[in-house]
C-alpha cells in the first residue's frame, strides 16, 4: 500500500437545464443531494460542491445545499450564459467564461461571489469555471475577488474544438501556482492562485509520450478517420477522467495507479449534480444509471483503499497542504 494520498470528492452543484439556458431554469437535481450526503456520511466523503449562481438563488435549493454541506465546502461555479450582467449575447462561444471581456468576467464574479455570501454566509475561495472555461483574466478576476484556489484545470485535455474553450495539453498534474494574465498551464511561483487540477491522465504510461500520441490523434486529419476512438477502444491509448460519468471503475483505478506512481500527492474525483436525477444530463438516462453511478463510486472508492490510503479532504483544504506555503486571508469581494 502507498503512502497516505488526498482524495477531493467535488461536485458541480447546478440547475437542471444541462445545455446553455437563461429561461425556464429549474434546479430540481437539487432534491437529490440529501441522498448523495447520506451516502458520503456512510463513506467519510467530505465533498466540495461547485455551486452556481442559478442554485444559490433559488429559495429551495439554497435550503438544501444549507443542509447538506456542513462537513464540506461550498465553493463557486460559474456558469457565464446565466450569471447577470447578462450583457452578452448568447451565443456558443460566450459559453466559455475566458472569452468574454475581462471587466465583464470580474462583474459576473462578483455577483456569484456575492450571492453565495448572502446565501451561505460564507466567503467562497474555491473556484471552477463553467465548462473548464479558464482563461488569464479569469485568474486576474478571482484574484481581485479574493479567492484562493482553482479547480479548473483537466491536464492532458483540450476544449479548443468546444466553443473555442481552453487548451490544458502540458499542465502539471500535482496542484501549482497561477498568476493574473499568465499561461494557465504554467507553474508561477509566487501565483496567488493554487490550481489543484482534476485527475486526468491515460491508461499507460509514461503520460507525455501517450500525450503526444493523443494530441496527434485529435488532428483534423485523424478525426476524420476516428483514429482516437479507436486506440481508446483497442487499449493502445485511452485518455481516463477520473469521473464516474466519464470511465468504468478498473479505468479510474488505473489512472489512479498511475498517478501515484508518479508521485501525484492527490486524487479528485468529480461528477455533476444534474447526474443524480435520471434524464437530465447525458450520463444517467435511467434510474438504473443512478444507481450504477453510485454503485461505482462506492466499488472505486473501496478498491482505492486497498492499493493507497485515500484522506478525505476539501478542495481548498488540499491546496493548503499541496500549495507549499500558506494561503494568504481571504477579503472580502
Amino acid at each position: 500500500m502507498t503512502d497516505d494520498v488526498l482524495l477531493i470528492v467535488s461536485i458541480d452543484t447546478e440547475e437542471d437545464n444541462w445545455y446553455r439556458s437563461r429561461e425556464q431554469v429549474t434546479c430540481e437535481n437539487i432534491r437529490e443531494l440529501p441522498r448523495q450526503a447520506e451516502f458520503f456520511s456512510r463513506l467519510g466523503v467530505r465533498a466540495t460542491y461547485f455551486t452556481a449562481y442559478q442554485v444559490a438563488i433559488d429559495p429551495v435549493a439554497a435550503g438544501i445545499m444549507k443542509s447538506v454541506a456542513g462537513r464540506g465546502e461550498i465553493a463557486a461555479h460559474l456558469h457565464p450564459w446565466n450569471t447577470p450582467p447578462l450583457s452578452e449575447a448568447l451565443v456558443a462561444r460566450n459559453s466559455m467564461l475566458k472569452n468574454l471581456p475581462a471587466g465583464l468576467q470580474r462583474s459576473k464574479l462578483e455577483t456569484l461571489t456575492t450571492r453565495l455570501h448572502e446565501t451561505f454566509g460564507i466567503q467562497p475561495r474555491a473556484f471552477r469555471a463553467g465548462r473548464y472555461g479558464l482563461g488569464p483574466s479569469t485568474v486576474a478576476a478571482l484574484v481581485r475577488c479574493g479567492y484562493t484556489v482553482d479547480s479548473s484545470v483537466t491536464p492532458f485535455v483540450s476544449w479548443e474544438d468546444f466553443d473555442d474553450g481552453p487548451n490544458f495539453v502540458g499542465a502539471p498534474l500535482d496542484a501549482y501556482r497561477i498568476a493574473p494574465h499568465g499561461d494557465v498551464t504554467q507553474p508561477a511561483v509566487d501565483g496567488e492562485i493554487v490550481e489543484v487540477p482534476l485527475s486526468c491522465g491515460f491508461n499507460r504510461g509514461p503520460f507525455p509520450l501517450w500525450g503526444r500520441v493523443r494530441h496527434a490523434l485529435d488532428t483534423a486529419a485523424c478525426r476524420r478517420l476516428h483514429l482516437a476512438g479507436l486506440a481508446a477502444r483497442t487499449g493502445i491509448c485511452r485518455r481516463i477522467v477520473l469521473s464516474p460519468e466519464l470511465a468504468s471503475v478498473a479505468e479510474m483505478l488505473t489512472l489512479s495507479r498511475r498517478l501515484l506512481e508518479r508521485d501525484i500527492r492527490h486524487l479528485h474525483l468529480t461528477w455533476h449534480s444534474p447526474s443524480l436525477t435520471p434524464g437530465l444530463g447525458p450520463f444517467t438516462l435511467t434510474r438504473a444509471d443512478v444507481q450504477r453511478l453510485y454503485a461505482s463510486v462506492e466499488d472505486y472508492l473501496d478498491r482505492l483503499s486497498r492499493i493507497a490510503s485515500p484522506r478525505f479532504v476539501t478542495v481548498s483544504e488540499a491546496a493548503a497542504i499541496l500549495g507549499n506555503r500558506s494561503l494568504p486571508e481571504v477579503p472580502a469581494c
